[in-house]
């Protein structure tokens, strides 16, 4: 870097910087991931019952029957809002 840096090569070289450290703890978090899941806890829904929600990696929330394990909903990958276009029987 040089001494008379301006202010948007500094925050570009931050940013940079911030990318190239993300992606490196992305990688060392999927070398690292287990089998399991992140989080799972058990979930009441008004007219339905209990279900099992988790969270797994690579930012997959997914909802399962408890009784059966069948996969009701999923999400895409890290977006928890965006269901998976996968075949899920309707809640």
């Amino acid at each position: 870097m040089t001494a008379r840096m301006s202010q948007a090569d500094l925050r570009q070289a931050k940013a940079d910087s911030a990318r190239r450290t993300l992606a490196a703890a992305a990688t060392f978090a999927s070398l690292h991931a287990t089998a399991r899941p992140l989080l799972q806890k058990t979930m009441r829904v008004p007219g339905l019952g209990a279900v099992v929600v988790r969270f797994e990696w690579p930012g997959v929330l997914s909802v399962h029957d408890p009784r059966t394990g069948e996969l009701l909903a999923r999400s895409r990958a890290g977006e928890p809002f965006e269901l998976d276009h996968v075949q899920v029987r309707p809640l």
